[in-house]
């Protein structure tokens, strides 16, 4: 799928194939089902280029929307053919290579973009059932994930089923993001009395977060560059009290940005605090955002510097590459011991420029402080193709590595170990024996 000319490639490739995989970030717990062949196949990253490249016009104003499928009224030849229209136009890049990659894998399907392999992969699909999930994730050799999931409490008290692989990220979102008393009697669940204070509010959170702990979550995870830039202040409590008593004391009204912020920005160095006194690391989203029409500036690592050095007895984890501001993410990771590079999703997003960071990293970061894989994403066979991306890429910049004389084969053998398995084994402390 993505190759290199050089002749330490097909070995590392090869050793990687086999080689036991921890998913740094994902979002499914287990097998999710699909009866519709066009909308699974849109159920991808890929649909962000579809979107792109047009593909709004079809499905309406997808961008800001998870997921917009091709409209199911219309006839099953006409839905496709305006699925070919935007796929033909879009079907080179990482997204849709990764796409048709895991339906390969998975189903045997050599080219989406053809009608009759794609009635035939409509008519397989409908044996899909739940035993294709753990058979995939074996032949994956993936041992455990990450999993974010936005509300922990059904899987706390048994409601949900996971498998086996999950180990639990704790997703800030219902603690943080202030703007009205609805959002603020979000953990009145918890505390079982009315909140009408600020102490009040951590009081629930912290019973929650208890519960949370108690159940085994191995770090916490925020997501805030989605809705605001990610440099956060250093107000006083007395600051975030007077915050928070407005949006009390004024119901019914909706609080802006410019009135919250000290309170957000209390609350999330509030939350890494609860990190450092548990030993948790901090998963923090930076760079590119899913689907389209978002303002990649606010999520720039390079806003967290002054996180970083107020909180050095906490290990952040920088997810996705910080794509595309590479020499400010490599500058972090060699300059803070607590910032470490995960390049969940960034694979899929950009292989050459995960190759370039990688063969930088390997000359400027110390290769313990990096993580190769995660999918982010919903499906198993997205999983697959994804994983098939970033083998690749990893190959090609350690097989490069070696042609340039920087390392040698055993070297490379074990940075590919480690960045794929020890790294994250050690960091999230998940206890498998080391390679």
């Amino acid at each position: 799928m993505y190759s290199s000319n050089s002749p330490y490639y097909p070995e590392l490739r090869q050793y990687l194939e086999n080689l036991p995989v921890i998913e740094s970030h994902d979002h499914f717990t287990g097998y999710l089902a699909a009866d519709d062949a066009l909308d699974f196949v849109m159920d991808s990253y890929y649909m962000s280029d579809f979107w792109s490249a047009g593909g709004e016009k079809i499905t309406g104003m997808g961008g800001y929307s998870l997921f917009m499928p091709i409209p199911k009224h219309l006839p099953p030849q006409e839905r496709w053919d305006l699925f070919l229209s935007i796929y033909k136009k879009s079907n080179k890049t990482a997204y849709a290579r990764g796409m048709q990659e895991g339906l390969r894998r998975c189903w045997g399907v050599e080219d989406i973009g053809d009608y009759s392999q794609f009635k035939e992969f409509a008519e397989k699909l409908k044996s899909r059932d739940a035993a294709i999930y753990e058979k995939v994730m074996d032949e994956l050799h993936i041992k455990a994930k990450i999993v974010d999931r936005v509300d922990l409490a059904d899987y706390v008290e048994g409601k949900v089923p996971y498998s086996k692989y999950c180990r639990f990220a704790f997703h800030l979102s219902d603690m943080l993001d202030l703007h009205t008393k609805e959002n603020i009697f979000r953990m009145q669940k918890y505390l079982k009395r009315i909140i009408s204070c600020l102490d009040d509010y951590l009081e629930a959170f912290d019973r929650y977060f208890q519960m949370c702990l108690d159940f085994g979550i191995v770090c916490i995870k925020d997501v805030a560059a989605y809705r605001r830039p990610l440099f956060y202040s250093n107000p006083t409590k007395a600051e975030a009290e007077k915050a928070f008593n407005d949006i009390i004391f004024y119901p019914r009204d909706i609080h802006g940005d410019d009135k919250v912020r000290v309170l957000d920005d209390w609350l999330f160095h509030y939350c890494v605090r609860k990190a450092a006194k548990y030993g948790l690391p901090f998963q923090i989203h930076t760079g590119h955002m899913a689907n389209i029409r978002n303002d990649v500036s606010k999520a720039n690592a390079v806003h967290l510097i002054s996180t970083l050095e107020l909180h050095p007895d906490v290990n952040f984890d920088l997810f996705h590459g910080n794509w595309p501001y590479m020499d400010e993410y490599l500058f972090i990771g060699k300059n803070y011991p607590n910032a470490y590079l995960d390049l969940c999703w960034a694979q899929a997003i950009d292989p050459l420029y995960c190759v370039e960071l990688m063969k930088r990293a390997v000359m400027t970061v110390p290769h313990n402080k990096v993580f190769a894989f995660g999918a982010d994403t919903s499906m198993v066979e997205w999983v697959a193709g994804y994983l098939a991306i970033a083998r690749d890429n990893v190959a090609i910049a350690l097989a490069e590595l070696i042609d340039s004389g920087w390392i040698n084969m055993g070297e490379a053998r074990q940075i590919a170990a480690d960045w794929f398995f020890n790294n994250p084994n050690e960091f999230f402390k998940l206890g498998f024996e080391p390679i």
